[in-house]
């Protein structure tokens, strides 16, 4: 990472891999100086597929991609939830992608018109714990689904040594949160005597909820996305200028 950047200039960026590298690679490209802080760790399990006619496959997170090639014919219709699970999907050998609204209420409405009961069942590919609410709509809806649990999701449990320096010596201005669990969680791993910098700190949250999980802090600001994507979330972020006194 570069090591001339002015204090106050840091950003961290809390989401797990994948994901990661590429928004520390975004927001070093806005002139911020990015710290890798992923508070969640992935893990992917097998897919058992279920029996009987499938119709299309639902995906409310990239994390769930990794599991499908070799167990999902390619030509499967893919159901994702925003812009970057679909270019995921479509890097990953999926031709028939569809993108919803960024939200598992835009996927319910997607699939709601898109897709007819009729043609057959729906998987949805998630983590445990994960999807119920967006299950229980479709089946209210007349659909055949099934769930299966594809990625493991387990907490990091702690910030690293470089993290804690860059909050004690003031160099963050800004941290990304791309999820509730990772607000929660980054806010479990902080040490008491850390959470008190938290106030020259802004949050950027991608979504009300994230927000939300971030309430028990007191942040300089939190900031919520126009859009729940990563690049509404940069743009809330925006470019890095320093200020030269004079």
């Amino acid at each position: 990472m570069p090591s001339d950047h002015p204090v106050g200039s840091g950003v961290l960026v809390t989401r797990p891999e994948p994901g990661l590298s590429e928004t520390l690679a975004a927001v070093r490209a806005l002139g911020w100086r990015p710290y890798a802080a992923p508070m969640l760790r992935i893990g992917i399990r097998p897919l058992a597929l279920p029996g009987g006619r499938m119709q299309a496959v639902l995906l409310t997170s990239g994390q769930a991609i990794a599991a499908l090639p070799g167990r999902i014919p390619p030509d499967m219709p893919i159901l994702a939830v925003g812009e970057a699970t679909a270019r995921r999907a479509r890097e990953a050998g999926f031709g028939d992608v569809t993108t919803a609204g960024g939200t598992a209420e835009a996927l319910l409405g997607l699939a709601r018109t898109r897709l007819d009961p009729r043609h057959g069942s729906l998987l949805l590919a998630t983590a445990r714990g994960y999807g119920g609410v967006l299950v229980s709509g479709l089946r209210q809806a007349g659909f055949q689904v099934s769930r299966r649990c594809v990625y493991t999701v387990e907490p990091v449990g702690r910030l690293g040594g470089d993290i804690l320096d860059a909050l004690a010596q003031g160099a963050v201005e800004a941290a990304l949160f791309y999820s509730a669990e990772t607000a929660r969680q980054f806010l479990a791993a902080l040490p008491p005597d850390a959470a008190g910098r938290l106030g020259g700190v802004r949050a950027v949250a991608i979504s009300a909820a994230t927000a939300s999980a971030l309430g028990g802090a007191r942040w300089r600001a939190i900031d919520i996305a126009d859009r729940p994507d990563s690049g509404s979330m940069l743009s809330r972020l925006g470019q890095y200028r320093q200020i030269v006194p004079g």
